[in-house]
Order: structure tokens, then C-alpha cells, then sequence
């Protein structure tokens, strides 16, 4: 049974058509190597405006301005999409960061602005009131358990790991349920994927840091190509137990990839990403080329934000080529 009701592939005409359009805007390979070429951090900010991302200053937070230009990509999406909640699990995970965030700023004495994603599936201020006032009915169904026992554990045990820990799993089942039942073998495929490659993050970083099995099991989503059991066990075993396991599934070369350094192994799980829509580019109709316009928007900002940092940071442009994502264009 789909989440929502059944369309036939010709419902999204109009949509593809205007995805297919929009498109020709998104950062290209060409576009890439032209940012890793600018020869400072402003010069890069000044090509990213000159290609139509906005206008920008001396006093223009990158961070924000990124923010701003994907929250533009997904404000394109509402207008062209009948239903934009078929694409929920694409975005649900900014939803439940705001709630991370609207807990931690409840206890703290002064609260912080600036902390909240933009792009959402729910209204992010009625989110806020509802946990500022500690209603949790009010909250999305499949918010309010988390984050009630989220606020309890920051309340009586000052624990934010394990308060984050507990919200980013019931992230990851909630991205599994809208997987399921899409009805769309690439929203699932998308799932899947999202969870497993947080669940391998959540199992390294624990085993790095030695983390308990209650708290493990705390931060692991069931899903279908990692036995959660055996990550578990081994994630308690050291992070070359859980890079071992890998290696006997499907993750295989991420493993590897982890073993050269963190930051191919972060590429290669957004590249992932975009393996599951690559078809989508000669797709004619369906849901299918739309999530791969979101999926591609995405990886440009990642892109752009990587480059960005780095140039910040006058890293080298041979590492910068080393960190940036595959592209859909």
C-alpha cells in the first residue's frame, strides 16, 4: 500500500518537463573545476553568484548562502509538485535536526538563532512552540516519542549524545517507513542506503569513541543490507572489526574507501546517493527524474561547500579534486 495514492508516470509531465529545464542550471564537472581553479575563497564565492546562486559580499556567510540557494531548490519543487510529501523522506532528516535543536535550546539559558534548516517537510515554528512548551501531542506522530525521551535524558542525565543518538535512529526508521511505502523502487533504493551508510557512520564513530552496547543499539536502525546484531557486536570489537564486517556485504568498498582516509569514505557515501538516480537522467516521466533533480541539488551544495571550506582553509587543489561529489549533469 503506497504512503500516498497511486499516479500513473504521465502525472509528472508537467513536473519533469520543468525539472528537465531547471537542470541546465545545476553545477556541471566543467563548473567544479572552475571553483577548485578560483584562486581565492572569494573568487570562488564571486563565480558561484556570476553563476546565478545569488549575489554576495565581503560580509556573506557561505554557510548560509548555501542554505539559502538549496532551500531555493526545494521551494521549486513545492510549486511544480502536486504532492510534495512523496518526497518527505529526501528531507524528514532537517526536520528532526530542528528538533535536536529546539530540545538543546529549551535548556539553555539564552537560546541560540540561526540553528535551523530551512528546507523542511513540517512548519519549523510550530515544531520550536510545540517542544517549547513541551507539547509533545503536538508534534508530528512519529516525533513525539523520540523526542520526549530525548528531553527526559537531557533533563535527568545531561547526556546529549545519547539524546541525539535516540533522535537520529528514529530518523532513520522514519526514512526506512517512507522508503517502503513510496511505491517508488528509487525512493526506497534511497532509504535503504541512507540508513545503512548512517548505521556504518554511528557504528565506527562508536567504536571509536567506546561507546556501550546499550548505546550502540540506541544509535543502529534496522535495515535490510546490514545485520544490525553484527554491527553491533562488532562496533563493541574496535572500529577494524566493524571495517571487517564490511567487508563481507554489500558496503564492501566503503570499507576500503575508510581505509584510505574519512574523506573518500564521506564521498563515497553520497555517491551512493547518486548511483540510484543516475538512470533517472533518461527517465521520460514518473517521481523518478524529480528525485534525482534532488539528489543532484544536493550534491551541488555539498560540492560547493566543500570547495568553499577548503579554500577558506588553503587546502591544496589536488585534495579539494580528492573530496568533491559526483554530479548528476
Amino acid at each position: 500500500m503506497s504512503l500516498f495514492n497511486k499516479k500513473q508516470d504521465t502525472d509528472y509531465a508537467y513536473a519533469v518537463a520543468r525539472v528537465r529545464s531547471n537542470e541546465l542550471s545545476l553545477l556541471t564537472e566543467a563548473d567544479t573545476e572552475q571553483l577548485i581553479e578560483a584562486e581565492s575563497y572569494d573568487e570562488a564565492m564571486q563565480k558561484l553568484a556570476d553563476s546565478g546562486w545569488g549575489e554576495v559580499s565581503k560580509d556573506t556567510d557561505y554557510a548560509v548562502y548555501l542554505e539559502d540557494h538549496f532551500a531555493s531548490h526545494w521551494a521549486f519543487l513545492e510549486e511544480i509538485l502536486e504532492d510534495i510529501h512523496e518526497l518527505d523522506l529526501l528531507l524528514i532528516q532537517n526536520d528532526m535536526q530542528n528538533l535536536k535543536a529546539a530540545l538543546k535550546n529549551l535548556l539553555l539559558p539564552e537560546p541560540v538563532d540561526g540553528v535551523y534548516s530551512k528546507a523542511t517537510v513540517y512548519d519549523t515554528d510550530a515544531l520550536v512552540e510545540a517542544v517549547k512548551v513541551k507539547e509533545w501531542g503536538e508534534l508530528p506522530e512519529f516525533m513525539q516519542a523520540p523526542a520526549q525521551e530525548a528531553y527526559e535524558v537531557l533533563t535527568t542525565t545531561a547526556n546529549g549524545q545519547l539524546a541525539d543518538a535516540i533522535i537520529d535512529r528514529a530518523t532513520l526508521e522514519r526514512i526506512l517507513y517512507l522508503g517502503k511505502k513510496s511505491g517508488s523502487s528509487v525512493l526506497a533504493n534511497i532509504a535503504e542506503r541512507k540508513v545503512a551508510t548512517a548505521n556504518i557512520k554511528n557504528a565506527l564513530r562508536c567504536a571509536n569513541t567506546g561507546k556501550s552496547r546499550d548505546f550502540i543499539e540506541s544509535s543502529l536502525a534496522e535495515c535490510e543490507t546490514l545485520n544490525k546484531t553484527s554491527l553491533t557486536e562488532a562496533a563493541l570489537n574496535g572500529a577494524d572489526t566493524v571495517l571487517s564486517y564490511l567487508e563481507m556485504t554489500d558496503y564492501k568498498e566503503g570499507a576500503e574507501q575508510f581505509r584510505e582516509s574519512t574523506s573518500k569514505f564521506e564521498k563515497w557515501c553520497d555517491d551512493l546517493l547518486m548511483e540510484c538516480v543516475s538512470e533517472a537522467k533518461y527517465t521520460p516521466f514518473g517521481v523518478e527524474p524529480i528525485v534525482a533533480y534532488y539528489v543532484a541539488s544536493d550534491a551541488e551544495v555539498k560540492t560547493a561547500r566543500i570547495i568553499l571550506s577548503a579554500k577558506k582553509n588553503n587546502l591544496s587543489k589536488d585534495l579539494i579534486r580528492e573530496r568533491v561529489r559526483t554530479l548528476y549533469v
